[in-house]
């Protein structure tokens, strides 16, 4: 005999009473539908915190403006790790103003998926679409939590299958576009006017990791077919306002703990590598090799820096200023090019010493190899086919 007021069932009865918990009910049995559902955490955080940003980023400069001053007119190096292009202070505006509320909001939806079900209803959805790639459908989740911040969602490949970890993880370091990286394209174009460029930007960006990981892994040959039956029969259920308000100050204290100094200490490398010349020179250096991908020779300062930190793109796009007015210049095609290569080449820093932890030096290094091998050949051919379009 049933217990009347079971926890569970009172749950399911409240869920169904929802239209709007009832229409997810069978948008989930959609792969597509389901597909849609999961990038809507990290286009929302992003948007909000984006908008959050340009509303204080006016203010915040005016404020660090003579702070800022002041500090680049102390005795060398301290001027360079904490002011000028890249130092600490320098970049903490951008940490604070992008990164934070992306990953707090990323953080709020994503629990909110997690306690209601819609996590797991969607993945196993979606599954038969990403095991031809050499992922499963729970994979793409951890994919998805790298637009949050691509350190936490490696180490949350944890739980992967033995057999789609490390596919989950090369896609994570190519196409996951963190909260660094994706603030900084939207800054970019939306600086030259180019907005539009940011739909074709995440477009290409997913076909690309598909494609790279579909060649350099092999495909799953089974699907959890079990599982997905019985998610497809569980109903929604609402979360508990205090579970994701726990979640998102747990996110805050990572972000502190384990970012932030993280954060200082590449912050810190930068400034010295910038004193000591080294930046200029490896800009110098990479130059010529720009004209492989139809590039000017700029270019190759935003790839340097993007390799440091996926928000040095925009540093090395917008000449260090980036309110945008002074937009390093040149076609759409040599500007897009310019920011799939700086994001893509290779992975940031903290990201490459995480997966160094996680999977040993052998992966780490085998991953940065073909990682920047597929951006290099992709660049090529977005560059040069963007070039002969705008010819045509």
């Amino acid at each position: 005999m049933e217990r009347k007021g079971c926890p569970n069932q009172m749950a399911n009865t409240l869920s169904k009473n929802f239209i709007f918990v009832r229409l997810l009910n069978k948008l989930l049995n959609y792969p597509i539908a389901s597909l849609i559902i999961l990038l809507a955490p990290p286009t929302i955080a992003v948007l909000l915190a984006n908008t959050f940003a340009e509303n204080l980023n006016a203010p915040v400069g005016h404020i660090m403006r003579p702070i800022l001053g002041k500090i680049n007119s102390l005795p060398q190096p301290i001027n360079y790790v904490l002011g000028e292009n890249y130092g600490i202070i320098a970049m903490l505006p951008f940490l604070l103003l992008y990164a934070l509320p992306t990953v707090l909001v990323f953080s709020a939806i994503f629990t909110f998926y997690t306690k209601t079900g819609i996590l797991n209803r969607a993945s196993n959805s979606v599954n038969s679409l990403f095991t031809p790639f050499g992922i499963g459908g729970h994979d793409v989740i951890r994919i998805i939590m790298g637009f949050g911040c691509n350190v936490p969602a490696v180490i949350a490949t944890r739980s992967c299958s033995v057999c789609t970890r490390e596919n989950c993880i090369s896609a994570i370091s190519f196409g996951s576009a963190c909260s660094y990286q994706l603030p900084a394209t939207l800054a970019i174009f939306s600086a030259a006017g180019k907005t539009w460029l940011t739909p074709v930007y995440i477009l290409v960006l997913a076909i690309t990791t598909l494609i790279y990981i579909k060649f350099t892994k092999p495909v799953l040959t089974q699907q959890p077919q079990k599982s997905y039956k019985t998610a497809l029969n569980q109903y929604l259920m609402l979360p508990n306002g205090n579970t994701i308000f726990r979640e998102v100050i747990a996110s805050f204290k990572e972000f502190i703990n384990v970012a932030l100094p993280i954060f200082i200490l590449i912050c810190f490398i930068a400034g010295l590598l910038q004193y000591f010349g080294f930046l200029i020179k490896l800009t110098s250096l990479l130059g010529p090799f720009m004209s492989i991908f139809n590039l000017p020779p700029d270019a190759a300062l935003a790839v340097v820096l993007g390799s440091i930190r996926k928000d040095g793109l925009a540093v090395g796009l917008l000449n260090g200023d980036i309110s945008g007015t002074k937009l390093w210049v040149g076609t759409t095609g040599e500007l897009f090019t310019s920011v799939y290569l700086a994001s893509v080449f290779l992975p940031c820093l903290i990201t490459l010493l995480t997966i160094w932890r996680e999977m040993k030096i052998k992966f780490a290094v085998t991953l940065v190899i073909r990682q920047s091998s597929f951006a290099i050949a992709f660049s090529i051919v977005i560059g040069w086919v963007s070039y002969f379009l705008s010819v045509i």
